[in-house]
């Protein structure tokens, strides 16, 4: 009776640790913008045209209009990161600069305080929000990678979070690894700057 206490006790332990393993490569959110089933916030304002088109988000910036400049983002609605642990995918591609031909403003996602950043001529870039002094700070500074498709060439995005650190990939390679602090809960955004036209699609969440 002993021993079968003891193998027991050692059944619940193992239990739930083998529960969370099961759980590795579970996806929790896939939008292919098929429909906008999950209530995107399309439009048009003076900022930025919104839509979802032959199975794309396309983003068109008009911050430009303002002769300000800046940027806009679209919050994915209806879901939240979990605590740490997990991978964003997401495909882009760069369509346009509606204002200026040969110049390129900053694209892609925001988690947080941090800016996933890049640029049509192959450029990437980490920035975080200071939302005190209300500036940004840059952690990753401006640098062309080869990996990465310039202008109208489409890009695969990877972006994993895990032991305190994010990692981002573009086509499978790895472009830089920090550490950060994204908080549960934390919501996805689509970011376009300025006067760019850029598709998104196919953001697939899943648990590492």
């Amino acid at each position: 009776m002993k021993k079968n206490a003891v193998l027991f006790v050692l059944f619940l332990f193992v239990l739930p640790v083998s529960g969370i393993r099961a759980q590795s490569g579970k996806v929790l959110l896939e939008e292919h913008f098929q429909e906008n089933d999950r209530g995107w916030n399309l439009g048009e304002t003076n900022n930025v045209i919104r839509k979802i088109e032959n199975g794309k988000m396309i983003l068109e910036c008009q911050k430009y209009l303002t002769g300000k400049g800046g940027g806009y983002w679209i919050k994915l609605p209806d879901f939240k990161l979990p605590p740490t642990s997990y991978s964003i995918t997401y495909n882009t591609k760069w369509i346009k600069n509606v204002k200026e031909e040969g110049k390129y403003n900053p694209y892609g996602v925001i988690l947080g305080d941090y800016y996933f950043l890049s640029y049509a001529d192959g450029d990437r870039r980490l920035l975080k929000y200071d939302t005190v002094a209300k500036k940004y700070e840059t952690i990753v500074d401006w640098g062309v990678q080869t990996v990465i498709n310039k202008k109208g060439d489409p890009n695969k995005w990877e972006i994993r979070y895990q032991d305190g650190k994010a990692a981002f990939y573009a086509n499978g390679n790895m472009l830089f690894k920090k550490e950060i602090t994204i908080p549960e809960g934390t919501s996805i955004k689509l970011y376009i700057e300025n006067s760019e036209m850029v598709e998104f699609d196919d953001i697939v969440v899943k648990n590492l």
